[in-house]
């Protein structure tokens, strides 16, 4: 089993078309993810660092959102 030291969750949550908060998938969030995860391969980051998608950060409106773990940091684009 592979241990990471760090996790980037994004979240790629999808809300009803209308939603006053918006969501983060209709913001570009899957393109981000993928972003991530090609960039840790780049990096020869694979197997240390994982780039996952996310369900509801519960942070829509400020954009798509990411956690990174353990550190607990917190990013919108």
């Amino acid at each position: 089993m592979t241990i990471f030291k760090h996790h980037i969750f994004v979240c790629v949550n999808q809300r009803p078309k209308g939603d006053p908060r918006g969501c983060c998938a209709d913001r570009g969030s899957e393109r981000l993810q993928t972003f991530f995860k090609q960039e840790v391969e780049r990096l020869g980051l694979k197997g240390t660092v994982r780039a996952n998608k996310a369900g509801c950060l519960d942070h829509c409106e400020y954009g798509p959102s990411v956690v990174i773990y353990p550190e607990g940091v917190w990013y919108w684009v």
